[in-house]
Formats: C-alpha cells, structure tokens, sequence
C-alpha cells in the first residue's frame, strides 16, 4: 500500500476494505480522517485515476490547499473551481488540465456550481476526456439528501459515467433517514432494494393524513424499520466514531480553508496596501501600531469592518457556511470566536436553523447568572451549541462536547492553550478534535502559525509583526 502518511489502523482497515470496491459509504466522525481514507483509496488503485471531488461551496477549495498536498504521494494534477473561466490564461490552464494523461487528475467543485450550465458542462467535459477509471467523490453528502433538488439530480445525472463512487458524511444520518435515499442512489442504483423515493419512504417512514380546511396531505410523524435500513446499509458503509479510535492521540487538530468573498478580497486588499504604504512613509513606527493594524485584518477575514468611529459592518463571508456545514453532523459543539461581532453572526445563523434554545453563548455581553446558565444549559443537553469568546477560556467545563471549532483564533497563547481544555477534561470519554477556520496565506494564517509555535502577537517585537501583515 501507498501512504504519504502513516495511517492509523482504522484508516488501513478502511483502505484495504474498499480499495476494490466499486462505491462505498464513509460515515466517520470528524477527526477520524476520512478524506485521508478516500484519497488512499484512489492513489492505491491499480491504475492512474481520474476524479472529481464535489463538495458543498468553500470546502472542495480545503482538498485543494490541506488534504491533497498532505496525503496524496503519487504525482497528481489538481484543478479547483472559482467560477466560470473567464480569462485567456484560466482557459489554458483548464485545457492543459484537461490533457494531461500520464498522472491522476483530480477535479474540485462545489455542488452549487452544477446548478448552473457552466460548472456542469465544466464536469461533464471532464469526464468525457476521462481515459482512466473515474472515481467520483462527494463530500459532506447531505448536501445531495433531497431528492427534488436541483444539484441532487445534477450529480446523479454526471455520475453515470463514473466507475467508482464514495460518499462522505460525518454521520449517516442528520435529520431524516430518508436522507439516506438519493446518497446511497448515488452509489448504486441498486445499492438499496427501492427504485423510487416514495418506496424508500413507505418503507421507513410513518405517515398519517393531515386535514387543513378542504385539503388534506401525507406528514410524517415517525420514522420505522430502522434495524433493517442499518442491515441494508452494512455492505457498502463504515460507521466509525473517536471513542472506537484506540490509536488516535488524545487530541486532534485539523485546518479547513475558507476562501475570501470578492468583497472581502477588495477590503482586505485596500487595508493591506495601506498598511504597506504607512510602513514605506515610516507611520508604522510601533508594535501597538502594528497590532492595531493586525486585529483590523483579521477582522474582515472574519466578516466585519470596524471604521474609525467603532461601528461594525458586516462583510459576506464564507465562514458562516462551512462552520454551518460542520455543525450539520458534529453535535454538540464548541465554537471559539475572536470577537463579539463572530459570536453574534455564529449565533444568529445557528439559532435560525436550530433553534435559538439550541444555542446558548459565553462571552462579555452576559452576566455571571447568563452565563453559568449557558454552561449548566449546554452541560445538561438543553443545547447542542455553545459559542464563546475568551471569556470562557479559562475554568469552565465543556467535556458534553469532543469538537471545538475556532471561528476566528485570539491572538493571545494563553487564551488559545486554556480554552483547548475547556472539552479535554476528566471525565471526557472521546478523543478531542480541534478546528480551526482559515484564510491562507492571509494574517489569519500567520496568527495561527504565531500560536503554533508558541508565541504571543502581543509580546512580539515590531519587525515580527510587520512581517504577518506583508
């Protein structure tokens, strides 16, 4: 077997399990690995492959910068979606990709893109210059759980011409069982024994009928025969969690990569070029300076502006939807964010889709009674999230949850090392996994590699603090 890196031995299982198999399930918890899985899957097969990876917007970019380079150790060429080709030298990078036949390719595109005729005729044309096995490969597979969709039956309609298909999923299911229907669809026609969604609903769903005025509709007010949908599904999936992990470390870290809105790619441009200018006319002239500038960067990576009266504004992001994306199978969970304004968009967005009694936050806007409320509420299972700023780094017990995710990171070491242990406690059961949501090559990057090794930005002299922000 070919590995860049060491597998653990739940990987290598999965590996040799499915390296054969023409589809195949993955419903492993975040932080087991499986991207990692499914990437040695492909660079273990008998021949060079083609593959097209389809996964919710911001994420495909992640397989681009973090997972390929980490795991992949055959020579592989890699072509990431931003949009439609617009330009002379993207149209010729994509016909040089296109072309190439003596290695792997690999094809990263959000699923949103294929409901538009450019990002669909893009995979299709792709798959028609396929000369290789086609491995198709949809990460976070909810994102294909309606069946109705427009994107759903995109992705089944191109993977017709796919020879091997895996689906990725943190857990099989996130609301419904029948979300399991167009997934495994995907997979196989005949991977489940239903050839319509209404067979698979009868099968696993009780329904009564519903009277409102003169018309009456089939509700769902149960679900059935879940035993035998497990049974149907052991062949071709892997269910794996942390705590069955005996080989995996204690604690576990993992970057996703967020890609900039134009918008923030302007504003943070703008603000950059200023910060130069000022260190070119010598206005930059001390480390409180330098930092002030700093915090104002890494705000707009995080989605806000503050201007010279205080006042915040919002920026479109992406960061909302992949935190979102993660918190659709990681429950409960822990959320770190950098500043009020983070705390407040997470909390929105969480509340919206959950709940807000599904939402509880820690940070300088509560008082002590809110706030031990929100501990005593997230503890006891009340609620399924609990978002904080430093506020909550220090003393606090968190361990109902195993997945922490940094929104945004405090530059602070401390705050960063303390609030680590706020889920990595005595009487923790699970293995801890820790995320952290970044811009690359931008200061949310150099302040989370500052952390890393250790340093705080505040102590740090000037000349370190003009290189983050170059």
């Amino acid at each position: 077997m070919i590995y860049k890196t060491k597998p653990f031995k739940h990987q290598e299982d999965a590996v040799k399990r499915f390296v054969d198999a023409p589809y195949g399930a993955l419903f492993c918890e975040m932080g087991t690995g499986k991207t990692k899985m499914v990437l040695d899957i492909l660079q273990n097969a008998d021949d060079i492959v083609d593959a097209v990876v389809i996964a919710p917007n911001g994420l495909h970019h992640n397989w681009a910068i973090n997972e390929i380079p980490a795991h992949i150790a055959k020579p592989v060429e890699v072509y990431c979606w931003k949009g439609p080709i617009k330009t002379k030298k993207g149209k010729q990078d994509f016909t040089r990709f296109l072309n190439t036949t003596d290695k792997t390719r690999i094809l990263l595109i959000n699923v949103e893109a294929l409901r538009t005729p450019t990002g669909y005729s893009t995979v299709n044309k792709f798959l028609e210059t396929a000369q290789h096995e086609i491995h198709m490969i949809v990460d976070e597979s909810t994102c294909i759980k309606n069946p109705k969709a427009i994107q759903t039956k995109k992705v089944l309609k191109l993977s017709e011409m796919a020879n091997c298909k895996w689906i990725l999923n943190g857990t099989p299911i996130t609301q419904s069982p029948l979300d399991l229907f167009s997934q495994c669809k995907f997979l196989h026609k005949s991977a489940l024994p239903y050839n319509t969604y209404t067979a698979f609903k009868h099968a696993f769903a009780v329904e009564t009928t519903m009277t409102m005025g003169s018309r009456s509709f089939r509700k769902i007010i149960g679900y059935q025969n879940l035993e035998q949908l497990t049974k149907l599904l052991e062949p071709f999936s892997l269910r794996i969690e942390k705590k069955d992990c005996l080989d995996l470390p204690d604690k576990t870290f993992t970057k996703i990569a967020v890609e900039l809105t134009p918008e923030q790619q302007r504003i943070y441009k703008t603000m950059k070029d200023d910060c130069l200018a000022l260190l070119d006319s010598g206005s930059l002239v001390t480390t409180t300076i330098a930092l002030t500038r700093i915090i104002k960067l890494h705000q707009i990576l995080t989605g806000f502006i503050t201007d010279d009266e205080g006042t915040e504004h919002p920026i479109d992001n992406n960061r909302i939807a992949t935190l979102m994306q993660i918190a659709e199978t990681t429950q409960p969970l822990v959320v770190f964010c950098a500043y009020r304004h983070n705390v407040k968009s997470v909390y929105d967005a969480l509340a919206k889709k959950y709940g807000n009694h599904q939402v509880v936050t820690f940070s300088g806007n509560e008082s002590n009674s809110q706030r031990n409320k929100a501990v005593k509420h997230f503890q006891n299972g009340l609620a399924n999230f609990f978002i904080a700023t430093s506020a909550a780094a220090k003393g606090l017990t968190l361990h109902r949850a195993s997945t922490m995710v940094y929104y945004s990171n405090n530059y602070s070491l401390e705050t960063r090392l303390q609030s680590q242990d706020r889920i990595h406690r005595i009487g923790q059961n699970n293995k801890c996994t820790y995320i952290d949501l970044v811009v690359p090559k931008t200061v949310d990057e150099a302040i989370l590699t500052r952390l890393k090794q250790k340093k705080e930005l505040s102590s740090m002299v000037l000349d370190d603090l003009i290189e983050i922000i170059k």
